[in-house]
């Protein structure tokens, strides 16, 4: 046999299509179908990350998970995006909502101008008015009383 026999009595490779592989003009009218099919896809997957995410959240914070994790907002879901840890994402968020929130001032007090609390205390006239053994009976009165002149 020469090269020119064997070459023929080899099977000749056949060019195949992958199978379920549509042609090339098939491929436009499927685009849609593979888009909704990706949409689904990506919707499930981000389903799933909800879950996991909520389910720490629930474990490591019993008291104070959300129900659902779109109602931490957009920040959450910011954060989660660049991979950070929901645990430490819901940390962050709550601290920064602690660090906005106005600190409630403290109460004036009646508007008769009588204090309510001021019996325990004394004036620094009412002190140097007072006698030494007065001022030695009442000496932690003047002592916290001090701390307000």
């Amino acid at each position: 046999m020469n090269k020119e026999d064997k070459t023929k009595s080899l099977p000749q490779k056949e060019e195949r299509k992958p199978q379920g592989a549509p042609a090339s003009g098939g491929m436009e009218q499927d685009l849609p179908q593979l888009l909704a099919e990706l949409q689904a896809l990506r919707q499930r997957e981000r389903d799933w990350v909800f879950r996991e995410d909520l389910e720490k959240l629930r474990k490591a914070f019993p008291d104070r998970a959300p129900e659902s994790i779109p109602q931490l907002g957009d920040d959450f879901l910011k954060l989660r995006s660049m991979g950070i840890d929901p645990l430490i994402a819901f940390l962050a968020i709550r601290q920064a909502e602690e660090a906005m929130r106005p600190e409630t001032p403290p109460t004036m007090g009646p508007a008769d101008g009588q204090s309510e609390g001021e019996e325990g205390f004394f004036a620094p006239d009412e002190v140097r008015r007072m006698t030494p053994e007065q001022v030695e009976q009442n000496l932690k009165k003047i002592e916290k009383s001090q701390r307000r002149w």
